[in-house]
């Protein structure tokens, strides 16, 4: 059972017409490490530029107390000569943008400039009152339009410490911008390509690690909604990462669909099976309500019959225990011939079949009273299968009884029950005209006792297993049966509250079994009482006992 696959084909379709998961990670990766890499790079040019300027200032601080060393200053140097020992120490400086040196005469100070041109170093002398001495070295950063620049002032001091004048340094911050400059483009560069090779390789560790494996899910997934759920294997169940989870789940989905869909068959076919073993029933309960429709009349004819039997069977109990007790006394007269007294004994023998036939009639038209008492099940066994079983019959007929401990002794009435086994072990002997096994067992099943009569003969067929225990049924030749005995042990049975069931199959023989519950032991006064009362028509007829 499955559904059509037209949720994952759309889906499909919609993945193959945009960026597919394996692109938009790695594109994802590649962005988040271009902007990792160039922020990065960003960040190192700065701290690359602040640590050159940072050097570079200290540098210059460095290079004006040496030069001022070289020049060896003092109160009373000339200017101008100092002036232009500085601008020859100065043409051998790199990145020094110009200098100046201040010398204070009394209230004047004179100032020295020297810059930088293409015929080498211009000096220009000024003079300004107003001009002030640092008494700390002062680092300042410059930026006069034409590039930016250290400017360090050094004060000079003499011998007493106290400042006479101020030497000034220009350093051009021109290089350490190139050199930043060239560092950013290295910077990005070194991004760029490992940018692009790491991109390559997450690509490749991506594809490896998680687009093939989800690819292939994805293809059985496909499978899977197209129909072949059962032939649909899940890859990468033996993962122990994520793509494993997700795979293990898929996997018991999967089985759980293939149970389900399995228990939704199994139900389907037991439905279909159902509704033909439904439609067989009802036609079978059609052609019953037929056959009944049709046998109305006769039945109603066979009741009237029925009772009229009964009538008759009970107004001829008497006179025949009449005969039979004159016949008894004159058999054993020791006046009577030997020849007489064979033939009276003929005659009681027929006076006790017909008492014996007629019993069967008023068994059947009379409600039953069992009279429970205990029962040796093993002699109650023993005692029908000698009544019952021919001695012609006991050639041909392999007899096994089997009594189950937990049943060797129960509360019953033995007249039923020795009735019931006769009937059972006579139609046993009558299905196997050639011989075979004939099995009488008793036995428990919970609290139920039950007594099984089961033969190796010609069993019965399916249609007349139906019929088995209706009044005047019967599968015996005509002169062999009545079709009584079977309905006579169904009423039986249904006074001891049980009943009977049967298992045939034709050819292999049948198995009737009787179970009921057993008597509880205050019953026997109260069943006694009732059959004293139906007691009244003479011997054997109120109740029967034997056969």
């Amino acid at each position: 059972m499955t559904r059509p696959a037209s949720g994952v084909s759309g889906s499909a379709g919609m993945a193959g017409g945009s960026m597919s998961l394996r692109a938009r990670i790695i594109f994802l990766f590649a962005t988040a490490l271009v902007l990792t890499l160039a922020v990065a790079a960003l960040i190192g040019e700065r701290m690359a530029r602040r640590a050159l300027e940072s050097s570079l200032r200290d540098r210059t601080v460095d290079l004006a107390r040496t030069i001022a060393d070289e020049l060896a200053l003092s109160p009373h140097s000339d200017p101008d000569r100092a002036a232009r020992q500085l601008g020859a120490i100065l043409t051998r400086r790199r990145g020094l943008r110009s200098a100046q040196l201040s010398f204070r005469h009394g209230k004047e100070t004179k100032t020295v400039h020297v810059t930088f041109g293409e015929e080498g170093a211009v000096l220009e002398t000024t003079s300004d009152p107003s001009a002030t001495i640092p008494l700390t070295t002062q680092v300042a950063l410059q930026d006069d339009g034409k590039g930016r620049s250290w400017r360090v002032e050094l004060p000079l001091r003499d011998g007493a410490g106290h400042a006479y004048g101020a030497l000034r340094l220009d350093a051009s911050l021109s290089q350490a911008e190139e050199i930043a400059t060239s560092e950013r483009s290295v910077f990005f560069l070194v991004a760029a390509v490992s940018a692009a090779l790491l991109t390559a390789v997450f690509g490749l560790i991506l594809g490896q690690w998680l687009t093939r494996p989800l690819t292939r899910l994805a293809g059985a997934m496909e499978a899977v909604a197209s129909g072949a759920v059962d032939e649909a294997r899940i890859p990468g169940t033996d993962r122990g990462d994520e793509v494993g989870v997700v795979a293990r789940g898929l996997s018991a989905m999967l089985a759980r669909i293939r149970q389900f869909n399995s228990e939704l068959q199994g139900k389907v076919d037991q439905a279909v099976v159902g509704v033909e073993r439904k439609n067989r029933e009802l036609a079978e309960v059609n052609q019953l309500l037929v056959e009944a429709r049709l046998d109305l009349t006769s039945k109603e004819r066979l009741a009237a019959l029925g009772q009229i039997s009964g009538t008759i069977a009970h107004e001829l109990g008497n006179p025949l225990n009449t005969m039979s007790g004159h016949v008894q006394l004159l058999a054993r007269d020791p006046a009577s011939p030997p020849e007489v007294r064979a033939g009276l004994e003929i005659v009681e023998r027929e006076v006790k079949r017909m008492t014996a036939i007629i019993r069967r009639f008023l068994d059947s038209a009379r409600a039953l009273a069992p009279i429970p008492e205990e029962v040796d099940m093993a002699a109650l066994l023993d005692e029908a299968v000698t009544l019952s079983v021919p001695v012609e019959a006991r050639e041909r007929i392999e007899v096994h009884r089997e009594v189950d401990p937990a049943a060797a002794r129960v509360r019953a009435d033995p007249g039923l029950l020795r009735h019931v086994l006769g009937n059972l072990i006579s139609n046993a002997v009558d299905a196997m005209p050639t011989g075979g096994t004939l099995t009488v067992r008793a036995g428990r099943l919970g609290e139920a006792v039950t007594v099984e009569v089961e033969d190796t003969g010609v069993g019965i067929d399916e249609a007349d297993r139906r019929r088995l225990f209706e009044p005047l049924f019967t599968t015996k030749p005509r002169g062999k049966g009545t079709g009584l005995g079977l309905s006579i042990s169904r009423e039986i049975a249904s006074a001891l509250k049980g009943r009977i069931e049967v298992e045939s199959e034709p050819g292999r023989g049948s198995r009737f079994t009787l179970s009921f519950p057993e008597a509880a032991a205050g019953g026997r006064e109260t069943a006694a009482a009732g059959a004293g009362k139906a007691g009244t028509n003479g011997e054997g007829l109120a109740h029967p006992r034997g056969r």
